[in-house]
């Protein structure tokens, strides 16, 4: 009888040591802002996996995740609901002053500014979901996936580029949906859809 106590009394001492060392590993993990896209509601996310993060910290969450020839790039940012309009605001304008006439840096008689090619300035509208303003734009992208091309020369891939912020959470979300040109083309408005469904997660 004896033995049979000290068996349940040495199985519940190594259950309670392993709940108690879940919870303080758990507590030890760094607070991340989307793990697991957890952020962000978007209609066929379950077909991403994740490539790579960059960065993991209570402040700030870049990764990369891909689905096939699509990439969905993702950057969240704390960011405090008294200045998230300012934000929000401020990112949409640098995304545009991009593709604004500007002036060249050795005015010449061939051309005095700057002017990216009108077919390839990104398109902009703005839409909401629930409480959250976004801001969207679809363009192309350089062979470094960053947008700001020009030209037929600098344009690589084509994607969609949502910026907004989530009040419930306090973030500044910057989502890309990213592929090459001729996938965009084949399948533009399912692409166009799936950037359109996009909502702050729960």
């Amino acid at each position: 009888m004896n033995k049979i106590f000290l068996y349940i009394y040495i199985l519940l001492f190594i259950s309670i040591s392993s709940s108690l060392a879940f919870l303080w590993w758990k507590n030890i993990q760094p607070i991340s802002l989307c793990r697991n896209l957890s952020c962000i509601h978007m209609n066929e996310m379950d077909a991403y996996t994740m490539q790579d993060i960059y960065s993991d910290t209570p402040q700030i969450y870049r990764a990369l995740f891909s689905n096939k020839q699509r990439l969905l790039r993702i950057e969240a940012s704390h960011m405090p609901q008294n200045i998230s309009t300012q934000q929000l605001n401020a990112s949409i304008m640098k995304e545009k002053a991009m593709f604004e006439k500007a002036p060249a840096p050795y005015p010449g008689e061939i051309s005095d500014a700057i002017v990216c090619d009108p077919s390839y300035i990104p398109t902009y509208e703005e839409m909401h979901q629930g409480n959250s303003r976004i801001g969207l734009f679809i363009g192309y992208l350089n062979n470094r996936m960053t947008f700001g091309s020009c030209s037929q020369d600098q344009a690589v891939y084509k994607g969609a580029l949502a910026l907004m912020y989530c009040q419930k959470n306090n973030l500044l979300l910057r989502v890309e949906l990213i592929t090459s040109i001729t996938n965009f083309t084949l399948h533009e408005k399912e692409l166009i859809r799936q950037i359109k469904s996009l909502e702050c997660g729960k």
